[in-house]
């Protein structure tokens, strides 16, 4: 008769001492693959249980990636509606509009900057990406313009 999970599961608790934490539960389900989260293709199809040394990397992985900063797409971090953001939309503007109606670019540029400058004194992630979107902007109009004239 097979084992049923929580059979299991119980069993591989019973198993660790007395003193065991959290971690070794966790680092516990990790070696026999019961928990595969930060596991690589490699760790996920090797035959046997994973060593000791093969666990502490994944759960080293796991700590580090935790520790890093997140970036736009996360939503712990990124507070839509700051300058910077701003900045960036205005930013998006000033390049389109670059080479379809320049007047609406300098206005989209002079507020990339704006925009930039106070996420800049602010202390914002990311706060160089308007500057750098409203000098795209600019060097696109010169260039559409010196390729008229």
């Amino acid at each position: 008769m097979t084992a049923t999970t929580k059979q299991q599961a119980a069993e591989m608790i019973n198993n660790l001492p007395d003193n065991a934490n959290w971690d070794d539960v966790v680092k516990t389900l990790i070696k026999q693959r019961k928990l595969s989260f930060g596991m690589s293709d490699a760790e996920l199809l090797a035959e046997g249980e994973l060593s000791d040394a093969e666990v502490s990397a994944i759960v080293s992985r796991l700590e580090t990636s935790r520790n890093l900063q997140d970036d736009m797409r996360s939503t712990q971090s990124y507070k839509p509606g700051n300058a910077t953001t701003l900045g960036m939309i205005a930013g998006v503007i000033a390049i389109v509009f670059a080479f379809v109606m320049p007047p609406i670019s300098w206005l989209g540029a002079v507020l990339a900057v704006v925009a930039g400058g106070v996420g800049l004194s602010r202390r914002e992630e990311k706060a160089w990406i308007p500057l750098l979107m409203a000098f795209i902007s600019v060097f696109a109009y010169f260039v559409v313009l010196g390729s008229m004239g």
